[in-house]
């Protein structure tokens, strides 16, 4: 999916979940804050939102014994290990990299539990 400009939320991400699209709403702000400061502490706060956010939908899988829930904090795990990788200021490139990784993250992966938890 496109990155929209300005970089933020849409309905067009709806899970159909209003906790998890309020996280996702958080998730687009953390980085869209992230491009406009680009302090390590914004790194930290856009590290830490994910990690929490990521904590709370896989404890929904969990809990409701969604089939992908492996498969889907592999793929969690491998975007906080790119995140932490990240130093400030970080690149250009890596913002773009990690906007895009949400933006096709949401429709790809996040859509597959729609209706199952």
């Amino acid at each position: 999916m496109k990155i929209p400009a300005p970089f933020a939320w849409s309905p067009e991400f709806s899970t159909s979940y209003d906790n998890i699209d309020s996280e996702h709403r958080t998730l687009f702000n953390g980085l869209f804050a992230l491009s406009e400061f680009n302090t390590q502490t914004q790194l930290n706060a856009a590290i830490e939102v994910f990690s929490l956010h990521f904590h709370d939908e896989q404890g929904q899988m969990k809990r409701a014994k969604f089939a992908g829930t492996k498969e889907h904090t592999d793929l969690h795990n491998g975007f906080m290990d790119t995140l932490r990788g990240w130093n400030a200021p970080v690149s250009q490139k890596q913002l773009k990299d990690g906007m895009a990784w949400l933006c096709n993250h949401i429709p790809a992966e996040d859509f597959k539990y729609k209706g199952k938890l």
